[in-house]
């Protein structure tokens, strides 16, 4: 019995090498530069890497925008929670597909005069990119007054951090727009008086004034410049080679 033991050893050893062998051979055979990766075919890419650099579905937040501007009781007669909603809005307007959503939801509450309703007018879709250009102006100016609002109701989110941040945002936009068309009059005040401080000091109430003015005047030239709503914004087209701007 002691003289098959050697032997019985041994075939142990092969069939445990035997087996490791065929469990590490598709490893091996794909190891191989070149022609590993054609017989062998890699794991394929996790659904975490597709996923990057896809934007987000875009969801405007509110079930009326007529709401946000209400026509008796001013800003006070706004719910709480509106002015989440309102902030959320200009979040998404900053992307051109959330733009595309959030002028289409205000269209609906303008109609198709945009001077008949020229507050949610301001943010209505317009098909000539001059104005489309102004309504930045606008946006920018719509979400101040809600991180304003929301500061005002004490809400999570609302603080003097995010007030002055929309601000220098405005100053900047302010700064570095072009000229459009029309009376520049409407854009300067607007660009003034929504830079008001007074908030700084704890009144809150005058700078919402200030900047529901801002908005109003942004809007009345909105009015006038394109006094029609359109179904879809102007789109911005890059010109081909040696074609210029």
């Amino acid at each position: 019995m002691f003289r098959k033991l050697p032997w019985v050893l041994l075939a142990l050893a092969f069939f445990s090498t035997a087996r490791c062998y065929t469990a590490d051979l598709a490893a091996g055979v794909a190891a191989v530069p070149f022609v590993g990766p054609i017989l062998v075919p890699g794991p394929g890419v996790p659904a975490y890497v597709e996923a990057i650099g896809t934007p987000a579905p875009v969801e405007v937040p509110g079930d009326d925008p007529a709401a946000w501007f209400p026509a008796e009781g001013g800003w006070q007669a706004i719910a709480p929670g509106a002015w989440a909603e309102m902030a959320l809005a200009a979040t998404a307007g900053r992307t051109p597909a959330g733009w595309a959503e959030l002028c289409a939801r205000m269209t609906a509450a303008a109609g198709s005069e945009r001077a008949a309703a020229p507050l949610p007018g301001a943010l209505a879709c317009s098909d000539d990119p001059t104005v489309t250009a102004l309504q930045r102006i606008a946006l920018q100016l719509f979400d101040l007054r809600a991180a304003l609002g929301l500061w005002m109701v004490g809400a999570p989110n609302g603080s003097i951090g995010a007030i002055q941040a929309r601000q220098a945002e405005l100053r900047l936009l302010c700064a570095t727009a072009p000229p459009g068309r029309g009376d520049p009059a409407p854009v300067q005040r607007a660009c003034t008086e929504g830079l008001d401080a007074s908030y700084l000091a704890g009144d809150g109430t005058a700078t919402m004034t200030a900047v529901e003015a801002a908005y109003s005047a942004i809007a009345a030239a909105l009015a006038a410049l394109d006094p029609t709503t359109d179904a879809e914004p102007a789109t911005f087209a890059v010109p081909a080679p040696g074609q210029g701007p």
